[in-house]
């Protein structure tokens, strides 16, 4: 019985699962908005992806490329939301929360690795495209 007691917990510890209220939520102060978003399911139902989107830490605003592998995929961001995340691993690695649709206290977390631009993405008719941080300081309400 121990056994399968700590190979539980040990599953547990491996696989990405919904989160509980008990999160800090104030641990994840940078805001993700995923303009691009492609993944491919596998037949075990795992998922990997790819896409693209910005990261604003409340001082700036950067583009960033980034891929993942998870239980399933997420979803773009529409207009002005976005999903909260804090970096693992500073410009490399983050783990960025995902809110349940109709539990208001549950997230799932998914880890990204990813490279960060000098660039912003906007999203365009012809897809997601990068313009400079001057471009997109001009292009901000005053």
């Amino acid at each position: 019985m121990r056994k399968l007691t700590i190979f539980a917990l040990g599953l547990a510890f491996l696989l990405p699962s919904p989160l509980v209220a008990g999160k800090n939520l104030a641990e994840y102060q940078l805001q993700i908005q995923v303009l691009e978003s492609h993944w491919h399911r596998h037949r075990d139902g795992s998922v990997d992806g790819w896409g693209r989107g910005d990261i604003n830490d409340g001082a700036s605003v950067h583009g960033f490329d980034f891929s993942y592998e998870a239980p399933g995929p997420f979803h773009k961001t529409v207009g002005g939301d976005h999903y909260l995340a804090k970096w693992k691993k500073a410009g490399l690695k983050l783990e960025m929360l995902v809110g349940e649709i109709g539990a208001p206290d549950k997230y799932v977390s998914y880890e990204l690795k990813t490279s960060v631009r000098d660039e912003v993405y906007v999203a365009g008719s012809d897809g997601t495209t990068p313009i400079s941080q001057e471009e997109f300081k001009a292009q901000q309400p005053k």
